[in-house]
């Protein structure tokens, strides 16, 4: 089993930070915009944050998966 360094640490941290809230601030911005286009709210931005979570939830568990595959696993 690989030991991470502190800085291999950071780097994952940085990793999770990014691949969580990229996605969830995305989905809401986007529905924040389509709502006042389409004059909807509040749907398309709980639908928006929906598909985020969904999009930062795949994303965290793709990591998990490569991290065990390098074999960071307990």
């Amino acid at each position: 089993m690989a030991q991470l360094t502190p800085t291999g640490l950071v780097k994952i941290m940085g990793l999770v930070t990014l691949i969580m809230v990229i996605p969830i601030v995305g989905g809401s911005v986007a529905g924040l915009v389509l709502d006042r286009v389409f004059g909807t709210s509040p749907l398309l931005v709980v639908i928006g944050l929906a598909v985020g979570s969904l999009i930062a939830a795949i994303g965290i568990w793709l990591l998990i998966r490569a991290g065990a595959r390098r074999g960071y696993g307990a």
